[in-house]
């Protein structure tokens, strides 16, 4: 677990220099909508057109390209083989939801701005995350996608909304909890759990709150509203102001919405559990199951359940 964290802070310092579509596909947003009982009869092209923001040049990809080039880019290490293959598909399968949905951006399906879409990066961004590693991890991600070639997610005729996280805090967390909406297949399953710690000052926090909310009071103890089952906290309040979990997550950066708070000696100690919005599959417990002899398939029907595969016509 240590050699994972050590991945995870390596590729998140490298990410930072990098474009925002390098960054946008581990923080996979609220599901995009997709008309239900659609087929999977593609265009004949069966291209991606990906638009660049800065220069507005549109960039036509093959969904097989992006599905490597995606998850090179989403996952900060390279799982097991069963796990990649299962992340592989849940990339494909994003893509394909883009291009059946009929929303475009400038005639684009997706954009590289990563605070809307789940991205992919460039063959120079990804040299640049893995470096050394750059034609090992290339090739182990090309081996999954070839194993899975052409493999859908899908739910009840449609491709499935396959979100993704990092890690969990024991149990991933609902759609409906974290977006208000629910998803059949994204509901709370078993999965791994990591904990990282954050302490702040009095002043930090005040500092922080006050940046979002300047009406804000001097920080004074944290008080948790609501939280979920999970442990996802839904509402805190602090500084005189109430706030969403998630929003206090962004303003503090923490690694998830689901923490316990304790104070000692002046310091205020943030207890995270998981890391990402928590919802869908994680990487993490992907990659825990595979090392224990679970197949892809098994791997998502676990944190999809009700779902199956279907193959590109």
């Amino acid at each position: 677990m240590k050699s994972f964290f050590k991945s995870v802070i390596l590729w998140a310092t490298v990410l930072c220099v990098l474009p925002a579509a390098a960054a946008g596909g581990i923080r996979e947003d609220k599901p995009q909508s997709v008309p239900a009982a659609q087929s999977l009869i593609l265009p004949e092209d069966n291209k991606l057109r990906l638009l660049c923001t800065s220069t507005g040049k549109i960039t036509e990809m093959n969904i097989e390209d992006y599905a490597v080039f995606a998850v090179l880019g989403e996952v900060p290490f390279i799982p097991d083989a069963e796990a990649l293959k299962a992340q592989v598909c849940a990339a494909r399968t994003y893509a394909v939801r883009r291009i059946l949905s009929g929303e475009t951006e400038n005639g684009a399906h997706i954009s590289d701005d990563g605070s809307k879409y789940q991205t992919v990066l460039t063959e120079a961004d990804a040299m640049a995350v893995y470096g050394v590693d750059y034609d090992k991890a290339l090739a182990a991600v090309k081996a999954a996608a070839n194993a899975t070639e052409g493999e859908i997610i899908m739910y009840d005729g449609a491709p499935a909304a396959a979100v993704f996280h990092v890690s969990s805090p024991g149990a991933t967390e609902s759609a409906e909890n974290v977006w208000g909406k629910a998803y059949p297949y994204l509901a709370s399953v078993s999965s791994d759990c990591t904990e990282t710690r954050r302490e702040f000052t009095k002043a930090e926090i005040t500092a922080r709150i006050s940046s979002e909310y300047p009406e804000a009071a001097e920080y004074d103890g944290i008080e948790i509203l609501s939280a979920t089952e999970t442990g996802t906290v839904l509402s805190v309040s602090l500084c005189g102001v109430s706030v969403s979990g998630s929003r206090l997550a962004e303003l503090l950066s923490l690694d998830s919405a689901a923490f316990e708070v304790s104070e000692k000696e002046g310091m205020v100690t943030f207890t995270v559990k998981g890391s990402g919005h928590l919802v869908g599959m994680s990487i993490c417990g992907a990659d825990e199951l595979s090392r224990k002899g679970m197949g892809y398939r098994d791997i998502l029907d676990h944190y999809y359940p009700g779902t199956y595969i279907e193959k590109m016509q």
